[in-house]
């Protein structure tokens, strides 16, 4: 199928889907599911971001999400379900990242049944997080793991991720479960010869790594004690970046949906080639996309 085809046999295997949901989950939670917002939520340039909890509980010093983590009250059945009812939402084709808003492993066993039920779906799944779970590596390894650090230096993790396992600890998990290292986000006040230093240690344990940057809202500016972003701030990533390039053999993202594409080894869906963002990876969208 192309074109017009192709469209319709998405749509075809969503209703599909939709009724497979329908016939296995009580009324209540359907009923629940049409009214939770990821039903309608426009997706983000990573693509449609699924909230196991909202709040998290590390705490760390640059982030707007606060503690308590309350874990989503649909199960997570009822939340792809609700996914699935979304207009905009496209089995196989759409991409998924979990981790927005929350520790995904704040909450193990929800998100393993998460994982398993999208699976099914067959789209490009994305989870990123700061923990470590080893009864998960197995699973994890299926989709794109992103393990999350503000910097690639164990003092500056301890001072502003205090809550979260150590650099060491995250980046052997990294490797347990071949994921990307997710360096998010590159703050102003650290030293940029820290980032420059640490991605020494960082590239032993990956073959990617994204780079993100700080988020100034809500109480972020009063807990870091800055109120804005210099020019000379965005600086840094493209610094970063073109050191790591020109000194490591792995490859270098400057959004985390083009490591979902690279994983998958499809097209990345924000279509980052058009928009400044592609970094010429071995996954080579523009060329298949032309296909």
């Amino acid at each position: 199928m192309v074109g017009g085809g192709r469209e319709q046999g998405f749509l075809s295997l969503k209703n599909k889907l939709i009724k497979k949901f329908e016939e296995t989950l009580a009324p209540e939670e359907i009923e629940l599911a049409k009214k939770d917002p990821h039903s309608r939520r426009r997706p983000r340039p990573c693509g449609f971001t699924l909230h196991v909890a909202k709040g998290c509980s590390g705490g760390c010093l640059y982030c707007y999400v606060k503690p308590p983590p309350v874990r989503n009250k649909l199960s997570p059945k009822a939340l792809v379900y609700s996914l699935l009812l979304n207009p905009r939402f496209v089995p196989r084709k759409s991409f998924i990242a979990i981790g927005a808003v929350c520790e995904p492993l704040d909450f193990p066993d929800y998100t393993k049944e998460l994982i398993l039920e999208l699976l099914q779906l067959g789209n490009p799944i994305q989870l990123s997080t700061k923990e470590i779970n080893y009864d998960l590596a197995n699973l994890l390894r299926k989709i794109d793991t992103l393990i999350s650090m503000c910097a690639p230096d164990e003092e500056i993790c301890k001072k502003f991720e205090p809550r979260r396992p150590s650099l060491s600890q995250r980046l052997e998990f990294c490797e347990a479960v071949k994921g990307g290292v997710f360096i998010r986000p590159i703050l102003p006040m650290v030293p940029l010869e820290k980032y420059l230093k640490g991605i020494e240690k960082v590239v032993e344990y990956t073959d990617r790594i994204i780079l993100g940057n700080l988020r100034l809202i809500g109480d972020v500016p009063k807990k870091l004690g800055i109120k804005n972003l210099s020019k000379k701030y965005y600086k840094r990533k493209r610094i970063i970046e073109e050191y790591i390039r020109r000194e490591f053999d792995v490859i270098v993202f400057r959004s985390a949906c083009c490591s979902n594409a690279y994983k998958h080894k499809v097209i990345c869906w924000n279509r980052c080639w058009e928009k400044g963002f592609c970094v010429r990876c071995p996954n080579r969208c523009w060329i298949r996309a032309s296909a």
